[in-house]
């Protein structure tokens, strides 16, 4: 009987170091991730010179790419012509609440443009977060008014990914 519980100790002694530590790598896959698709979002905007949005929602667990058009006082997401992942070649979304590979959550996304506080993120030709509201049916700009965080969890294990305010920057 003590061979037994000194086996199970050992067991355990072994097993649960192992399973704590997964949380971080756990949550440093999820925040490459997010930091990937905020990147490709700015990387897009350059290359198209059209506003591109990383849309990163914690209610729903999702990152989500897509581009603005229109001109004048009217700004809308470009639904006829989708942002296409670039391995999957179908419209960027990632979910996180499904991958089972990460395990993660998205516990909090802010981005400040003056007294707006959004979930967004928006680049502009120059690759610089800036606002457009389009949602008011005008297009009016704002610069990131402090660095964006996306704040990243897998149990104890916390993780970040940052825009900078004036450059643009993409860090996790």
């Amino acid at each position: 009987m003590l061979a037994v519980v000194v086996l199970i100790s050992l067991v355990a002694a072994i097993a649960i170091p192992q399973a704590t530590s997964v949380s971080p790598a756990v949550v440093n896959a999820a925040s490459a991730e997010v930091a990937h698709a905020i990147r490709f979002a700015q990387r897009e905007a350059v290359r198209t010179g059209k506003y591109h949005v990383a849309e990163i929602d914690p209610a729903r667990q999702t990152v989500r790419v897509y581009r603005l058009v229109g001109s004048g006082t009217t700004t809308v997401e470009d639904t006829t012509n989708p942002v296409m992942h670039p391995v999957d070649k179908i419209p960027y979304r990632i979910s996180l609440a499904s991958n089972a590979a990460t395990r993660a959550v998205v516990a909090s996304a802010v981005f400040t443009y003056g007294a707006d506080t959004t979930s967004d993120v928006t680049f502009g030709a120059d690759g610089v977060p800036i606002d457009v509201n389009y949602v008011k049916g005008k297009v009016a700009t704002a610069a990131l008014s402090a660095d964006g965080v996306v704040r990243l969890q897998s149990g104890a294990a916390l993780g970040s990914v940052t825009v900078d305010k004036i450059t643009g920057r993409v860090q996790f």
